[in-house]
């Protein structure tokens, strides 16, 4: 299945069809109709996925992508960037994702996905299978459902142990705002982080609280403030976090608390009895 430019992106603004649905009925069209892409045509439609992510103007990206897309319609990777691009409404976000799943797990067969399970990130055909599920983990948490959330990553853990990708962050808060202590206890065993991320100190606060260790809340507050002393204002609302992420942090740093603020704000905010005991807390 071709795309065409003038069928896809940009859309008709005067088109009574929503570009939502235009897109979904394009992917269905993938899945319905799996073709062998030649050899050449998907290293073609990767390196112009490279030269896309490498420009800085937009429309630019986007005839990159269009054409990376022509030649592989299940570059699941060009598909991920162009709905970046492409500003689609929420409510189509999670279905197109989950399409794109499918054509992702499509692509790779369900025996490379049982063969390869425990060390997945390890196989470079595996990744946009991987990128798929993160992205629809992280959109599935933006619009509240964290159950699914966990789900996703819960399954991207068990693909790839070493979790190359980072989500035992955002697996660890999104347990913490369920209240699911066992689970969390698990990730914190796991992984011995509390002093390297301000994801684990602060979450190390937020798990005593809740578990009524007050003592041991008092104990982590202290290491949390001194591994990243920027979370805490934003935790208790005294100061908001800019709209923009940074593009690198480092530990302990004011952009390492911006890059994880949301999760760190879900995470407390069902909690106000455990945020107004933080207020109370002299520095």
């Amino acid at each position: 299945m071709s795309i065409s430019p003038n069928e896809t992106f940009p859309f008709d603004p005067d088109s009574n069809i929503h570009p939502g649905e235009l897109v979904l009925t394009m992917l269905d069209g993938i899945l319905k109709e799996p073709v062998q892409i030649p050899a050449e045509d998907e290293m073609q439609s990767c390196d112009l996925f490279d030269m896309a992510m490498e420009t800085e103007e937009t429309e630019d990206a986007v005839e990159y992508l269009l054409k990376s897309l022509n030649l592989d319609p299940t570059n699941v990777d060009a598909h991920l960037q162009l709905l970046e691009l492409a500003f689609i409404d929420d409510e189509y976000q999670i279905p197109i994702l989950e399409k794109l799943e499918a054509i992702a797990r499509q692509k790779l067969g369900e025996d490379l996905l049982s063969n390869a399970n425990g060390h997945f990130w390890g196989m470079i055909e595996t990744r946009p299978y991987m990128r798929v599920l993160g992205s629809l983990a992280s959109e599935c948490h933006y619009q509240g459902f964290l159950d699914e959330a966990v789900a996703y990553w819960e399954q991207m853990l068990t693909l790839n142990k070493n979790d190359n990708q980072g989500v035992r962050y955002h697996l660890l808060l999104t347990y913490l705002a369920l209240g699911k202590l066992k689970k969390a206890d698990k990730i914190f065993n796991q992984y011995d982080e509390v002093a390297l991320s301000c994801c684990f100190s602060w979450g190390n606060v937020l798990r005593h609280f809740l578990a009524h260790k007050k003592d041991l809340a008092l104990e982590a507050l202290k290491s949390a403030r001194k591994q990243n002393k920027y979370m805490e204002s934003f935790i208790k609302g005294t100061r908001k976090p800019p709209m923009e992420l940074p593009d690198r942090y480092a530990p302990g740093s004011r952009e390492e608390a911006i890059c994880f603020v949301d999760y760190m704000i879900t995470a407390w905010e069902p909690f106000p009895k455990a945020i107004k005991w933080l207020k109370l807390q002299k520095k």
